[in-house]
């Protein structure tokens, strides 16, 4: 049995997808699950309900967060940086758990033009 409804909304700069589903078999059924994505942030998340040996079904929750920042320089020719972070999470008969991931990685913009593009632009 497969059960879904699918919402999408789009708003001044954030994009929210949200799928309901309802899909059986036997050991597990998928709740919900949801897609959030804006300018700099992304996140996803499912709930999940597992019929394990125990006669009480599990609620299971996993899902990540994603953040991007431009860090200016402000030193003279000194380059800018992005930070990211991402945050991978799990929520189940065992507790709350995340795990973080920090990046910080320079910023380079290429500014050299494709072959086709010079070739277009020239005619």
């Amino acid at each position: 049995m497969i059960k879904s409804i699918i919402v999408c909304a789009l708003f001044s700069s954030m994009l929210i997808l949200i799928v309901i589903s309802r899909t059986s078999n036997a050991a597990t059924t998928v709740l919900y699950e949801f897609h959030i994505r804006e300018a700099n942030v992304k996140r996803n998340e499912t709930g999940v309900l597992k019929n394990g040996n125990s006669s009480e079904p599990e609620l299971i929750i996993t899902g990540t967060r994603t953040s991007t920042v431009i860090l200016q320089s402000h030193k003279p020719n000194g380059s800018s940086c992005i930070y990211k972070e991402t945050a991978v999470y799990n929520a189940d008969k065992n507790g709350y758990r995340v795990k973080y991931n920090y990046s910080l990685v320079p910023f380079e913009l290429d500014t050299r033009l494709h072959a086709t593009t010079l070739k277009i632009a020239t005619g």
